[in-house]
């Protein structure tokens, strides 16, 4: 469950695994906990990313996005866990 790096002259395998035999021979636990590595080291999303060329303030520009985003749904939840939400009458 740990990276592991191919050593100098050897012919093993390079990058993420599970040992089966460790997590008590379970295939679908093991692949669980491989899914989970992958998810938490944002392996997919990094590859998703590369795919294609983005400018700079490009990235900087969809950062901020995000963030406008975030913190207005946190706004939303807390407002409405207060009970200050505010509705609109149309």
């Amino acid at each position: 469950m740990v990276p592991y790096k191919k050593k100098e002259n050897s012919n093993e395998y390079k990058g993420y695994y599970v040992d089966v035999t460790k997590s008590g021979g379970d295939a679908i636990r093991a692949f669980r906990k491989l899914k989970r590595m992958y998810k938490n080291t944002r392996f997919f999303e990094e590859m998703r990313d590369r795919q294609y060329y983005q400018k700079p303030s490009e990235i900087k520009r969809e950062t901020a996005k995000r963030k406008k985003q975030t913190l207005r749904k946190l706004q939303k939840t807390r407002n409405e866990f207060l009970g200050t939400s505010k509705s609109r009458k149309k």
